[in-house]
């Protein structure tokens, strides 16, 4: 066993590998998704509209900000979905994900516990499926990858299962 010194630049770099990107199927879903959390919000912009009669200027200011928000949220979305994708690698799994706030998360197979597919009624019409891995870590260290194909979702999880079973 040796204990050699190993600098910062010669380690690969995950940034180098191609990570594989979600459907374009996943986009729409996320946009199908906001709208049904905006559209119950609306009710905020209408109701004043006929209650307030004399002070028009709340439903503009109410509308004006749904409006803003809507915008603001689908295009975070459009803007995620290009940064959004995972890795697998030998010994991990990659995934990274967030557009203003970026987020990759490694989990080494030899902690990984468990796997399991979901499938939510806005991902069976959109006929996309989520992979959650469960580690030894506890739920803080937990990965969910969502928008995945269903038929990668269970290669991903069998090829997960398989790497496990070799470190166990």
């Amino acid at each position: 066993m040796t204990n050699e010194q190993l600098l910062s630049y010669q380690l690969p770099s995950i940034e180098q590998s191609s990570f594989e990107k979600h459907p374009k199927r996943f986009l729409n879903k996320k946009l199908v998704a906001k709208l049904f959390y905006f559209i119950p919000s609306l009710a905020g912009v209408i109701i004043p509209f006929f209650i307030v009669e004399n002070h028009p200027w709340i439903w503009k200011t109410t509308g004006s900000v749904w409006v803003l928000l809507l915008i603001i949220s689908i295009f975070i979305s459009y803007k995620e979905f290009f940064v959004r994708g995972y890795v697998l690698r030998e010994n991990d799994i990659t995934y990274r994900y967030g557009w203003l706030f970026h987020h990759q998360i490694t989990i080494p197979f030899n902690r990984i516990q468990h796997t399991e597919i979901n499938h939510g009624p806005i991902d069976r019409y959109f006929k996309l499926c989520e992979l959650d891995i469960y580690t030894a870590g506890g739920s803080s260290s937990d990965l969910s990858i969502s928008g995945l194909d269903p038929d990668k979702a269970r290669f991903i999880k069998e090829y997960i299962s398989q790497r496990t079973a070799q470190h166990a």
